[in-house]
């Protein structure tokens, strides 16, 4: 079971280093705070595993992997194995005997050190003090996201789901691979809604537009994108008949397809409703 206050705090680190670092701007490049921490930093092909971090004797090294050049994924990798480095306890628990350690990060393993390590970079490549105002210029639904992950230069997938956890309006971000969700991020507004939440593993519901979009693998592979609109109650049981964009995006070669869910009216009170 996650131990999501362990979690939390690997945020809070994360912002406290960019803090102490003293960076005042955007973007943030790992690489060099890596490189500045005396850490030695490269390109390797990682097979089953996007970065790697080593130690021998006092000398540290990451590694991130080549086999998707994409410079979003890098940064995230590299920022994610700085949390390894970074985090209380980590390098005790993931280099215990000497022996590389072998991640996969972008929210994709249910393993506590990953998970805070994912957390980390997520927050250290967008802290909030930088990437609130930043966000609040960008707009709305996809659109958004790719502004800022431009701006972080980060990946897609982590940018949309720090744009959920800050985002005032509904937004739903969803990563999804072969019809079956991988992770679902939700914004504070429908995070209050008596509805049930999509669990990893759970398919892509029929007749949305990313149901439609992801049976070609063309598409997918070759980041095409599609939009239109549905119901939020298409997606999650128990939810309000709202009218939701749906904006989709295929990752290439990662296999994988991002949906962004979000509207700019405001959710219906449920108060109201039960009144009514």
């Amino acid at each position: 079971m996650t131990d999501w206050a362990a979690v939390e705090a690997a945020r809070v680190g994360a912002e406290r280093k960019v803090a102490e670092l003293q960076i005042r701007s955007l973007p943030i490049d790992p690489i060099q705070v890596a490189r500045e921490a005396g850490i030695l930093v490269e390109g390797a092909d990682l097979e089953g595993a996007s970065g790697c971090l080593m130690r021998q004797g006092d000398q540290f090294g990451i590694l991130y992997s080549t086999s998707l050049p994409n410079a979003g994924f890098i940064n995230f990798t590299v920022g994610h194995e700085l949390g390894h480095y970074f985090l209380p306890g980590h390098i005790d628990i993931v280099l215990p005997d000497g022996r590389p350690h072998l991640s996969r990060g972008e929210f994709l393993s249910d393993n506590q050190q990953e998970r805070e390590a994912d957390a980390f970079s997520a927050s250290f490549l967008m802290p909030r003090d930088l990437f609130l105002p930043a966000l609040r210029r960008a707009g709305s639904g996809f659109q958004a996201i790719e502004r800022l992950s431009g701006l972080c230069g980060t990946s897609l997938t982590a940018t949309g789901i720090r744009f959920a956890a800050f985002a005032e309006d509904p937004v739903a971000v969803i990563l999804s691979q072969q019809g079956r969700i991988q992770f679902c991020a939700l914004s504070e507004t429908l995070r209050s809604i008596r509805m049930k939440w999509l669990r990893s593993g759970d398919p892509v519901p029929r007749g949305t537009v990313t149901e439609e979009f992801r049976r070609s693998e063309q598409k997918v592979r070759t980041a095409a994108r599609a939009e239109g609109a549905g119901c939020l109650s298409n997606w999650f049981d128990g939810a309000p008949e709202f009218e939701m964009q749906e904006d989709v995006v295929g990752l290439g070669s990662y296999g994988r397809v991002l949906t962004v869910l979000f509207s700019d009216e405001a959710m219906p009170d449920e108060s109201d409703e039960d009144d009514e």
